[in-house]
């Protein structure tokens, strides 16, 4: 199980991409499909990612 991962912010131009690992997205506890549509909001000193 990988449950965490190291990651970066990335620009290119205006936009901001955090790529993650290939071993972190393919555990089975992960819970996000690719093109899913997700919302990802600030909270406190951490961002959140979550379905709808």
């Amino acid at each position: 199980m990988t449950a965490q991962a190291k990651v970066k912010i990335y620009v290119s131009g205006g936009r901001h991409s955090i790529n993650l690992p290939g071993e972190f997205v393919r555990d089975s506890t992960f819970p996000f499909k690719p093109l899913e549509e997700l919302v990802a909001r600030i909270d406190g000193k951490r961002v959140v990612i979550e379905k709808p």
